[in-house]
């Protein structure tokens, strides 16, 4: 009985995409502008996923914004208010084993929402796996962007 349980639970979990202009997404919208009210600042996604679990919530942006590209990841546990925890942009460079860490981290926090990971933020597993082998080539090569949130 307890071993079905966490798995009727995955089941019951799914990803979708809140509709523009809904409160959940003008507040994922909102956070990724962090206090800027700028109404040029606009972002174009080309991809939007949120996954609930519980009272947590974790989602994934991809898209352009006012400095270039960008993805992120973002999470709310319980009623208090959407934060960015991990995130990739255009601009700089980071080194493939810097990039690899960066993105092994993000994998573990989609794992603790018992999703596939592919589901939330397509394609995390083998690019986890691609910066890992290039890092193990070439751990100082530069293959990343900018870097932010992730693993101290």
């Amino acid at each position: 009985m307890f071993v079905l349980a966490p798995t009727a639970v995955a089941k019951s979990q799914t990803v979708h995409t809140p509709v523009a202009g809904s409160a959940e997404r003008t507040a994922i919208v909102k956070t990724l502008h962090a206090g800027d009210d700028d109404p040029q600042s606009r972002f174009t996604f080309r991809q939007f996923r949120v996954l609930r679990a519980g009272s947590r919530a974790i989602a994934y942006v991809h898209g352009a914004g006012p400095i270039g590209d960008f993805q992120a990841i973002l999470k709310r546990d319980g009623q208090a208010p959407w934060r960015k925890v991990w995130g990739e942009s255009d601009g700089g460079s980071n080194s493939c084993e810097t990039g690899a860490q960066h993105y092994a981290w993000a994998l573990r926090l989609i794992r603790t929402y018992t999703a596939a990971p592919d589901a939330i933020f397509p394609g995390i597993v083998a690019r986890t796996g691609e910066l890992k082998r290039m890092a193990q080539a070439d751990p100082e090569l530069q293959c990343v962007g900018d870097l932010d949130g992730g693993p101290e």
